[in-house]
């Protein structure tokens, strides 16, 4: 029976017979039909006759709408169960079921969803084609006017609103996550039914396993679509970074379980931690790659993206983290959205590291912020992530880490961020290299092409060393790139080139092709036309003959560079066919040496390079000292006449070439004399190592020897104590370059003097500490040669007088002739620890040292050879730098107890005394800021070394030693009797403990300490050294921002130049308040800089906040408001209290009034950014509330700036226009850019204003209640102005006729002019706002008025009430409302207020 009805059904279906069907439909029983149905589901004619089925049944009758149901609930339920779900057929027969959905009635529909709803709240999955039809049931109901359910009637898409909160509060897994994104995929969603979707995802993403985050991600971002793509981006950021830090949380706590609970479960632990490390990065990975292939076909995924990272760059523990950071560089790898990404990124990264150099000197943002996040660290995560298929990251951090290699040669004030940026560059590219081998070429590449083409090639260069040292293998497989590189090396300057050979150093030592290719290229530059080309070929040969040694030498301890035992091993490997043993190395550095045999015949310039390189080539290959001593002995015997008759062995002729009218050096032989002694010293130091089994090598070194000691006595002999005509040089001879006599004059003054300087060196280091004879030696040699240098400068003064008088129009400049010295430093140190150092005990009782020490001219000498010395530092390679740390050392140990004993305890009459212990000071302060600069690393030990104390104390415990030293010599100079002379050396003092105080740690103990004693000494001391008051008042500064938060030093420094400078108005006395008894009338000025200085300091921090607080606002993060305006109101609240001081003074014009002008001007801009971060949170937040601390600000901006800002501008403007009248031109620069100041100020202002005009409509808060508006600044009616006019237009007899009415009011005029006064600069409101609504808001002003400053003219104030006796660490928040109290008015008051 059942095959007859499926028969017929066929036929009716194929005839499209459908009322005869529905017919037959409803009259047969309905299970009868769905078993036919069940059974030709799965049979290929299944979807045409369950489409005949529904087309025919109306649903028009119940029994049709029943049937039809039904059939939809039972081909769902074989759908859900048959194991196929996804097979085509099933696909035509869901395709089916959807097309007749549109015809259901609205009951019908209402049925099906809440099936699928009852399906989620059991728990059963939603996998397969049956969830497809979801969607259209959802489409079809959201597009009808009006649909009944549950009794009430709503509109189609507050039902589909109503369906999707439904699913939104069901629990979902991941798959029901996945399967219910598609569905609603093809919903078409609005924006805020989307917001709450990707809110439901962000909950299920804390609940599911790692490995199920990617398709929910790529199910998100293909449903949002280009709607709101930013909102799933920042919400898959979120949840990476809150993964990332709750296992690296879970690892330390699992790792100090580990310690207290045993190792196995330690082990156990670790391995889960590694597990889920590995499962979080997969997944990260493969999000990265889902969102880097949407972005190709999705341009608002990347726009959105592009405005997070914009709106972050002030937030760094936000930005930049690992998955944050992948995925920025993964995007960056789509060539149109490189260049706007990577600037973000190194934007943000600048930001990051100027924040951090300001944090380490500010408590105030260290309370505000807290520590910032570790950068590199993050990058090194990155960089390891790598590993497991992030490959589209590598790309992206190599274009990163160029870039941020072009911040190296950054602006001045930017030094820091520049270094930082230069040194994280530095961790990220050798790091990728060796993590991603493959793009070693694209690297090198571009680090030629940097190299090549930079402005500033130096930090490329040294990138490459580092490179080459960590990876010398994998550069050496890109050969080709490093022998093209060195083919430029003639067109890069000396200082570039010299640091490129040596970066190169670890491949040249492991490729026999790379060092022949540089050979030939250093013998092409040996012969170019440019000198400065020689040099850098002379520089390379001498380095290959310093590490390439012959057998014998030394160990690496005393050679001038090592390699590590892996390098060494690595070299074995590096080429086979070229083995370096010693024999090898022998001849090569032999045919070296005679190739730079040719130097002798170069410039002076390319023989200096080469004599100053053999005495390193003598230390690190000692076997070819004799060489040495033979190729120097040669040469230098061709400039010499030993003979007996001959006063001054050095022919002085031979040493410069006359070319027409200019002499030019042709030998310079105080090089040439320097190392040879250098390398015959060093001979002697180690000449017992150096001795070999062959009678006729040692017969020979000793007959070489011998030779050269006999060149040293007779110079010596014949030059000690020689005159100046014994030597050749006239008393009236010239000394000018105008001539060719004049320029050889020179040259052979300069040759002489460097002569000198060698054997001084010479005849020290032999034995002149301990013999008398040679030390009364050493001091004529010295005499012989300050009288050249004392002849060279009296008579190139008299020429340049005489010069100077034959011309009427201008006078002489003077003319000096610089002499360069060649003393070594490791000498210099030597001799000056001799000359001042009383404390060593070998050298204290010893005739010889004492006479150095009694020889003042000798130790100002040494001091400018080390001051000469530090100057050439910052071009100092690190190995050159490391070479002189123990003479600096030296040096540094001996000048710090020269000067802790001798400072402050001299006679400061003593001219001399007094200019050498300056000096002293000068140098010693360079060297510690060198110390700190270069040494870093290395500072604790360099201390202990300096101080003696090698005791278990810390840094910062060596730093208090040096900083309490410095404190007695400051004492002993301010009570010195007579100390005025000595002042100034208070500077150099004060520079000292700066320097000291900045590399302590920011929260010791050790500089609280200092902070104390250096408030103290601004309380304590009266000085009249402006300089000194200076310095002293900006370490305080400096010192308390990094101790404390809050302070009370710059309100008080403030009041008391309030004092010290007057008032602006004449009638007006200031009361002293005495606290601060640096600041006197001398020193006013000199402080008011500095207080300047520190405001504008205060007000950078505080942009700093707001920015990183708007950004917070913009980008969602989460941030603590409150703490963050506190803070924010108690900085602005110590900066217009110190404002307010100022701007009332009397400033005196010029620095000081363009630099307050700029302060003020500056306040306004940072107080109109806070006014837009508060529209800003109007804008983001539904119902935000104004703080109280920001309505304080404000009300204090118009009472303490906005009021007393007008009369001071009416003020400079007056005093300028009276200078100008007296100094007709003289000025007119100044006025000029005081006029450019003032209107900027008043738009700053007026920008303000219209801010808070702004912000009260928004907050229906009247904010401008306390402020003073602006007036024209074109057309002003100044009271004074037009009283005076009309007292003198009126008549005599009409005066006296009045006065005789009104006898009573004879000083009402000038008290009418007083008043007038007072109106224009702080009169009230309703004066000055027209229209303003000030009758209604009085009872608000009169309360509010209590917690305002009063006005000058109301009230006696002093400066010396209870602010007064404040403690420095109170905060000055509390403060915002009380009384600045520092006035107080000659005229009794009740005069002026009476009317």
């Amino acid at each position: 029976m059942s095959g007859k009805l499926r028969q017929r059904l066929r036929e009716l279906i194929e005839e499209k017979e459908w009322k005869e069907l529905e017919d037959l439909l409803i009259n047969e029983e309905d299970e009868r039909t769905l078993e036919i149905l069940e059974r030709s589901t799965r049979s290929s004619e299944g979807p045409k006759l369950i489409g005949g089925l529904l087309t025919a049944l109306s649903c028009d009758t119940r029994e049709s709408t029943s049937l039809r149901l039904k059939i939809y609930e039972l081909i769902l339920k074989q759908v859900r169960s048959d194991e196929d779900s996804n097979g085509r057929g099933v696909g035509e027969i869901m395709g089916v079921l959807m097309m007749h959905v549109d015809s259901f009635p609205t009951n019908v529909a209402l049925k099906l969803i809440n099936q699928y709803v009852e399906h989620i709240q059991n728990g059963s999955s939603l996998q397969g084609r049956w969830v497809d039809l979801l969607a259209k049931l959802i489409t079809s109901l959201g597009q009808k006017e009006t649909i009944i359910v549950s009794g009430k009637e709503m509109g189609g898409s507050d039902y589909r609103r109503q369906v999707l909160k439904t699913f939104c509060d069901l629990p979902w897994s991941s798959e029901t996550t996945i399967s219910l994104l598609a569905v609603f995929r093809d919903v078409d969603l609005l924006k805020e039914e989307l917001q709450e979707v990707v809110g439901k995802v962000e909950s299920v993403l804390k609940e599911v396993d790692f490995h199920s985050v990617p398709p929910i991600v790529y199910h998100l971002i293909l449903l949002v679509k280009g709607k709101i793509p930013g909102r799933v981006l920042q919400a898959v950021i979120d949840f990476f970074n809150a993964q990332e830090e709750s296992l690296v949380g879970n690892g330390s706590q699992g790792r100090r379980r580990t310690g207290s609970e045993g190792d196995s479960f330690g082990v156990d632990s670790e391995a889960i931690e590694e597990s889920k490390h590995s499962e979080l990065t997969e997944a990260q990975g493969t999000v990265i790659l889902h969102v880097t292939h949407q972005a190709q076909y999705s341009p608002a995924l990347v726009k959105d993206y592009l405005k997070f990272v914009k709106t972050s760059t002030w937030l760094t523990e936000r930005l930049v983290t690992p998955f944050n950071l992948a995925l920025s560089l993964s995007l960056a790898s789509i060539e149109k959205y490189q260049d706007q990404i990577i600037e973000s990124l190194k934007s943000c990264l600048l930001k990051s590291f100027r924040q951090e150099e300001k944090t380490k000197q500010s408590q105030w943002l260290r309370e505000t912020f807290g520590e910032d996040c570790n950068v590199t660290a993050a990058f090194k995560k990155t960089i390891d992530n790598c590993i497991m298929g992030w490959d589209q990251v590598s790309q992206g951090l190599v274009q990163l880490g160029f870039s941020l290699l072009e911040s190296g040669g950054g602006p001045k004030g930017e030094m820091y961020a520049s270094l930082c940026a230069v040194e994280l560059a530095s961790v990220i590219l050798p790091l990728i290299l060796k993590k991603q081998p493959h793009i070693a070429h694209v690297v090198i590449s571009q680090l030629s092409n940097c190299i090549l083409s930079a402005a500033s090639p130096l930090q490329y260069v040294e990138i490459l060393g580092r490179l080459a040292k960590a990876s010398p293998l994998l550069l050496l497989e890109h050969l080709s790139l490093i022998r093209e590189l060195l083919e430029y090396l003639v067109f890069l300057p000396l200082p570039v080139a010299t640091l490129l050979l040596h970066s190169l150093l670890p491949l040249l030592r492991m490729s026999m092709a790379l060092k022949d290719a540089l050979m030939i290229t250093l013998r092409k530059m040996l012969f170019s036309k440019e000198v400065e080309r020689r040099q850098v070929a002379v520089k390379g040969f001498l380095q290959f003959l310093r590490h390439f040694r012959v057998m014998g030498a030394l160990p690496s301890s005393q050679a001038s560079m090592s390699f590590s035992s892996s390098l060494s091993t690595v070299s074995i490997n590096a080429d086979v066919h070229s083995v370096f043993n010693s024999s090898t190395n022998e001849a090569l550095c032999l045919e070296l040496l005679g190739v730079l045999r040719r130097c002798f015949s170069q410039q002076h310039e390319v023989k200096s390079t080469f004599y100053l390189g053999l005495y390193e080539v003598s230390r690190a290959n000692p076997k070819l000292i004799v060489n040495i001593l033979e190729l120097q002995l040669q040469h230098i015997k061709v400039f010499l006449d030993l003979r007996a008759d001959i006063f001054n062995p050095v022919i002085l002729k031979k040493v410069f070439l006359v070319q027409s009218e200019s002499a030019v050096l042709a030998e310079p032989l105080g090089d040439l004399l320097a190392s040879l002694g250098a390398v015959k010293t060093y001979y002697e130091e180690n000449k017992d190592r150096m001795t070999t089994d062959d009678e006729d090598e040692d017969e020979n070194t000793s007959s070489v020897f011998n030779e050269v000691c006999s060149i040293f006595d007779v110079l010596t002999e014949k030059l000690a104590g020689c005159g100046l005509d014994d030597l050749g040089f006239d008393a009236n001879r010239e000394f000018s370059n105008s001539s060719s006599t004049g320029q050889k004059n020179i040259l052979s003054a300069r040759v002489m003097m460097g002569v000198f300087d060698c054997l001084i060196e010479h005849t020290f280091t032999h034995g002149a500490e301990t013999s008398d004879e040679k030390m009364q030696t050493l001091i004529s040699l010295f005499r012989s040669q300050r009288k050249i240098a004392e002849l060279v400068r009296e008579r190139s003064v008299k020429m340049a007088a005489k010069k100077g008088s034959k011309g009427k129009a201008r006078p002489a400049a003077r003319v000096v002739v610089a002499f360069r010295s060649r003393l070594s430093l490791r000498a210099t140190a030597k001799m000056l620890e001799a000359s001042l150092c009383s404390f060593d005990s070998t050298n204290a009782g010893s005739n010889s040292c004492e006479k150095m020490r009694e020889n003042h001219e000798l130790q100002i000498y040494l001091l400018s050879v080390i001051e000469e010395t530090l100057t050439s530092m910052k071009g100092m390679s690190v190995a050159e730098r490391e070479r002189i740390l123990p003479e600096l050392k030296t040096i540094t140990r001996v000048l710090l107890h020269e000067c802790s004993v001798n400072v402050g305890a001299l006679d400061s009459s003593d001219e001399r005394e007094v200019g050498r212990l300056r000096q002293s000071l000068q140098i010693l302060s360079s060297l510690l800021l060198i110390l700190c600069k270069y040494y870093k690393d290395k500072l604790e030990s360099i201390l202990k070394d300096v101080t003696g104390k090698h005791d278990n104390k810390d840094l910062n415990g060596l730093l208090q030693r040096v900083a309490k030293k410095c404190q007695k010599m400051l004492l002993k100079i301010l009570h010195h009797e007579e100390r005025a002379p000595l002042l100034k050396d208070g500077c150099v003092i004060v520079q000292l403990m700066s320097t000291v105080t900045n590399a302590m740690e920011p929260e010791c103990t050790a500089i609280s300490e200092v902070q104390d004693w250096v408030l103290q000494l601004c309380k304590d001391q009266a000085l009249d050294h402006g300089g000194l008051a200076d310095c002293l008042l900006g370490l305080a500064f400096v010192l308390s921002d990094q101790v404390k938060a809050n302070h009370t030093l710059t309100r008080g420094v403030a009041r008391e130049l309030h004092h010290k400078l007057g008032d602006l108005e004449q009638d007006v006395e200031v009361e002293e308040a005495g606290k601060y008894k640096i600041v006197t009338e001398v020193t006013a000025s000199a402080v008011l800089s500095t207080l300047l200085s520190h405001l504008d300091d205060s007000l950078t921090l505080a942009e700093l906040a707001l920015n990183k607080t708007k950004a917070c606002l913009a980008s969602g993060a989460q941030y603590d408001a409150d703490k963050i305006e506190r803070q924010i109101s108690m900085k602005f609240g110590i900066v217009m209290y110190a404002v307010h001081e100022v701007i009332q003074s009397a400033l005196p014009l010029g620095a000081s009034t363009d630099q307050t002008l700029k302060l003020v001007t500056k306040l306004y801009n940072v107080l109109s950014l806070y006014v837009k971060y508060y529209l800003d949170l109007y804008k983001v937040k539904t119902y935000p509330q104004i703080s109280d601390k920001f309505e304080k600000v404000v009300h204090m901006s118009g009472q303490l700036v906005t009021a007393p800002i007008y009369p001071t501008i009416t003020y400079i403007e007056g005093a300028q226009r009276q200078v100008e009248r007296k100094t007709e031109g003289s000025l007119k620069a100044r006025a000029i850019k005081e006029y450019k100041l003032i209107p900027s100020l008043i738009f700053s202002i007026e920008q303000y204003e219209k801010h808070l005009i702004t912000f009260s409509r928004r907050s229906k808060v009247n904010l401008m209640q306390a402020m003073k508006l602006s007036t024209s600044r074109d057309f002003r009616i100044v009271p004074n102005a037009i009283v005076e006019a009309l007292k003198e237009e009126e008549d005599p007899q009409t005066r006296q006729q009045k006065e005789k009415e009104n006898p009573g009011d004879s000083g009402s005029d000038s008290d009418s002019d007083r008043n007038a006064d007072s109106d224009d600069s702080g009169g009230s409101d309703s004066d000055r706002h027209s229209g303003s609504e000030n009758s209604e808001n009085s009872p608000r002003k009169e309360e509010e008025a209590k917690d305002l400053p009063a006005k000058k003219n109301k009230k006696r104030r002093t400066s010396s009430g209870s602010d007064e006796g404040e403690k420095e660490n109170n905060s000055e928040s509390q403060n915002i409302g009380k009384e600045p109290a520092n006035k107080k008015r000659k005229i009794h008051v009740s005069k002026k207020t009476s009317g």
